[in-house]
């Protein structure tokens, strides 16, 4: 039963790799894109909305600007980008051509997902585009962009776009059959995980240190184990992952429930919403440790969390920062938008909130640090 989700599936994210897009020599495998883009085209038909997160830009360019491993100045990469970009967009051109839908270029940072405006802004723009048979391409805006303040690769903006989306499915198109049991490269009895609970931390740790490391290959940013952080946080906020092998992958096979690949079982809820932005937000803005009564307070009464059950405020935010709550054991229990900036609630922590005009020289004011309306709990 647990394919059905695949089955049902409407808003796809397909992520395709750099192994998947190129040859052993780093040049375009022009059929495989062909390929993945008449099956897309052909869903498309049936009422399935799709995005294509694209890697190998980088690759393309560092192929013409005739590198053999991929260069750590960012100055680099960064040229690299530029130049492969385009030659990648125009091979999506040409395999769209005769289809009745078309390639729209995305390019994305780091801050149009934390900026809640912009996250809205492609939220709709993206809508647009579905309704004029547009099938969006998305890359990481390499060019511009600086190490500090990136995703890291696009597995991860595969999955947080997953979530701005509403997607019901993310499918990760690799170079390998799927999550092995073992590091297949190191042991020859490793097999095919079909399925993961990616909600039991345990299992999910071990098939990280396990089976996940290392990167893709010498032109690549990922690997498996950036496939299965993607996977955990898109699987949080209740959409399935499919890690599979990209170069011949059948779509009319997933989509029939066949077990290909490795399915990474979502949670049941899903978050929607204001509450979805707050929860996946890919960096908060600072910590705010709670005693034992405000995480009570916060898992067990449901109830929002009020000064006088903060211990320790960490980091520097304004009113409105997305803040990480933690419990005393360092465990990050809730996400909210905060009523105080840092500065204030270091002055009013552990404090009745009876007391915060005195101590702020105020009038008005918030009684809770973080309202339950603008909290998600993860506990």
């Amino acid at each position: 039963m647990s394919r059905e989700l695949v089955k049902k599936a409407g808003n796809i994210v397909i992520k395709i790799g750099t192994k998947v897009l190129t040859e052993n020599d780093n040049t375009l495998d022009v059929f495989v894109i062909e390929s993945i883009v008449r099956q897309v085209s052909e869903f498309a038909e049936s009422e399935k909305n799709f995005i294509i997160v694209s890697s190998g830009a980088i690759a393309l360019g560092l192929n013409r600007m005739g590198f053999t491993n991929r260069p750590v100045e960012i100055n680099f990469l960064q040229a690299a980008a530029s130049l492969g970009q385009s030659g990648l967009m125009h091979a999506y051109e040409a395999a769209f051509q005769g289809s009745k839908y078309g390639p729209a270029q995305i390019l994305l940072a780091y801050e149009d997902i934390r900026n809640r405006k912009k996250y809205l802004n492609i939220r709709n723009t993206i809508f647009a585009l579905w309704s004029f048979n547009a099938i969006p391409i998305v890359n990481e805006n390499d060019s511009v962009t600086y190490s500090e303040i990136r995703f890291g690769d696009n597995d991860l903006l595969a999955a947080h776009l997953s979530i701005m989306m509403d997607a019901d499915l993310l499918l990760i198109l690799t170079d390998v059959d799927g999550v092995y049991d073992k590091n297949p490269n190191l042991d020859g009895s490793a097999r095919i995980i079909e399925e993961i609970p990616m909600a039991v931390s345990s299992d999910t740790a071990s098939l990280l240190k396990n089976t996940a490391a290392g990167k893709g290959s010498r032109f690549s940013s990922g690997g498996m184990k950036s496939k299965l952080e993607a996977a955990r946080i898109a699987t949080k906020s209740g959409i399935g992952v499919v890690i599979a092998n990209g170069k011949d992958i059948d779509l009319s096979a997933l989509f029939e429930g066949k077990r290909i690949g490795t399915l990474c079982l979502p949670t049941e809820k899903k978050i929607r919403g204001k509450k979805k932005w707050i929860a996946f937000n890919p960096k908060v803005e600072g910590k705010i440790v709670i005693d034992r009564g405000g995480e009570r307070a916060i898992v067990k009464e449901k109830k929002s969390l009020l000064p006088a059950g903060v211990r320790e405020v960490i980091g520097r935010f304004e009113i409105g920062g997305n803040v990480s709550i933690r419990n005393e054991d360092n465990v990050e229990i809730a996400r909210g938008l905060t009523n105080f900036s840092s500065h204030e609630l270091a002055l009013i922590k552990g404090l009745n909130t009876k007391k915060i005009p005195e101590v702020l020289g105020v009038d008005t004011y918030f009684d809770e640090v973080v309202h339950r309306d603008n909290m998600v709990v993860f506990a």
